[in-house]
């Protein structure tokens, strides 16, 4: 009699071996092993990276919008509690009578702040005729033309100083840039002397 089927020479074909599930089992658990530990460093940093570059944004927002319409614009920030607005100059500004408020609603007078994300605070803000101020309000100034004194205002970390970025300022020129510190040291702007000009 013949047989209908074949049969199969090698039984091993399908399927994986213990040792093969062990060793792919063992290099998932060595990888998770370094990624994990390094994610807690990630996010923080990103943390800092958001907050410095919301604060640049918005300054390259009001310098560009003084330039535009030929206004004095400034930006205020609160050092004491992380977080930064934009005044509108004084001709914008709504009076108290122009504004319409539900009756449920609470008349706000810290309307328009940004906070900074969780877990970020100031370091410090200044420029380098004033110097570096930690506490209490900071302003920048822009003039009708965009124009402002070099500045640098740093964010770091609640729980962890020696994380520090600073978004500097360069005031005739526009340009900023974010400098990173894992030192906890804030940016300085160089002191511009006559024969800068």
């Amino acid at each position: 009699m013949q047989s209908t089927g074949t049969i199969n020479p090698n039984p091993r074909t399908a399927g994986f071996t213990l040792l093969e599930l062990i060793v792919a089992i063992s290099l998932v658990a060595l990888l998770v092993g370094i990624i994990v530990p390094n994610l807690g460093a990630l996010i923080p940093t990103a943390r800092l990276d958001g907050s410095a570059k919301d604060i640049k944004a918005n300054l390259t927002e009001i310098r560009s919008e003084s330039r535009i319409q030929a206004k004095r614009m400034e930006m205020e920030f609160d050092l004491d509690r992380a977080r930064f607005r934009i005044i509108l100059p004084p001709e914008e500004q709504l009076t108290s009578d122009q504004v319409i408020y539900n009756d449920d609603e609470v008349r706000d007078q810290d309307k328009g702040w940004i906070d900074l994300t969780d877990g970020v605070v100031f370091a410090g803000a200044g420029d380098s005729r004033s110097g570096t101020i930690t506490k209490g309000l900071y302003k920048v100034v822009f003039d009708e033309y965009g124009f402002t004194a070099d500045q640098v205002i740093a964010v770091q970390l609640l729980n962890d100083s020696t994380m520090a970025w600073s978004v500097v300022l360069h005031g005739l020129t526009g340009q900023m840039e974010i400098e990173k510190s894992e030192m906890g040291e804030i940016a300085q702007p160089a002191p511009i002397g006559e024969g800068a000009f």
